[in-house]
């Protein structure tokens, strides 16, 4: 798999500029002035030098103003300055930990891979909002889906599967399955070679997203992990046509996505079943 292209960052609307704030809402004059200096920034490009100027003049007014700490950090993440990105995350983390936690999270996760982090932040969250830390924002995630993969990539899979299952039963009594909800936990039960069980994961995938090319291909792979060779054959080779042809796969500009499957993924486990087939 490729990494993730640390120097180009993808603008997610984790980073958006935040809705328009209620000064009044504040008692204090410090913090009304940091909110109206904030109110004025936003209403420049992100990351202009006008929009930066009035940020610094609103934390000079209250320099623990959270929505100014994390709107100022978002050009230097779009840079690939994560120091400075860090700094001042951290600073809004600091001022309002529910508020924050989850975005600072979630960029640990997507930009620097950094599932130690990430899931710090997100326990954190989880265990300040009663086991409901929200999603990411773009809303194709929640949380604890985040927190799932991260321990899966730590090498810890009975903890993952604790996240899987909590979040999934959730969305199932909601009726609100998320989009790749089954997809990550079938991957996550075919590294534990619990074939059956992700198979059956990745047939509600299929159900719930019948064209995602990646799915396809780990229903080749369980398949083949199942020595059903006919059935992996035939995911594998729809999996390459929804790729190229008709379908859809995960992708991003700037980041590898959790459990991206590439078409050179697709047609190496082809070609060996070919070999295999042939001698």
């Amino acid at each position: 798999m490729k990494k993730c292209l640390l120097t180009l960052i993808c603008l997610i609307n984790a980073c958006v500029v935040e809705a328009q704030t209620n000064c009044n809402v504040y008692k204090d004059k410090a913090h009304q002035l940091a909110c109206q200096y904030y109110t004025d920034a936003i209403e420049y490009p992100q990351g202009a030098k006008a929009s930066q100027q009035l940020f610094i003049r609103s934390l000079e007014a209250c320099v623990t103003f959270g929505p100014t700490l994390h709107e100022m950090s978002v050009p230097y993440l779009k840079r690939g300055d994560f120091y400075t990105w860090k700094l001042l995350m951290d600073k809004a983390v600091q001022a309002d930990p529910a508020a924050y936690l989850g975005d600072r999270g979630w960029c640990y996760f997507k930009h620097l891979h950094d599932y130690q982090n990430c899931y710090a932040d997100l326990y954190r969250l989880y265990k300040l909002t009663n086991g409901q830390p929200g999603y990411t924002g773009d809303g194709d995630y929640d949380l604890r889906l985040l927190m799932a993969i991260s321990q899966r990539e730590m090498g810890n899979n009975k903890l993952a599967m604790y996240y899987f299952n909590e979040c999934i039963r959730d969305h199932e009594k909601k009726n609100a399955i998320g989009l790749f909800d089954y997809l990550h936990r079938g991957v996550t039960l075919l590294k534990m070679k619990k074939y059956a069980a992700a198979l059956a994961d990745l047939k509600l995938e299929v159900q719930k997203y019948q064209k995602l090319a990646d799915t396809h291909y780990y229903l080749g792979l369980t398949y083949l992990a199942l020595h059903d060779t006919r059935n992996a054959t035939k995911s594998l080779n729809h999996a390459r046509d929804l790729f190229l042809k008709t379908g859809y796969h995960r992708t991003d500009p700037y980041c590898e996505e959790p459990d991206q499957v590439y078409l050179t993924d697709i047609t190496e486990v082809l070609a060996t079943m070919g070999k295999k087939g042939s001698q």
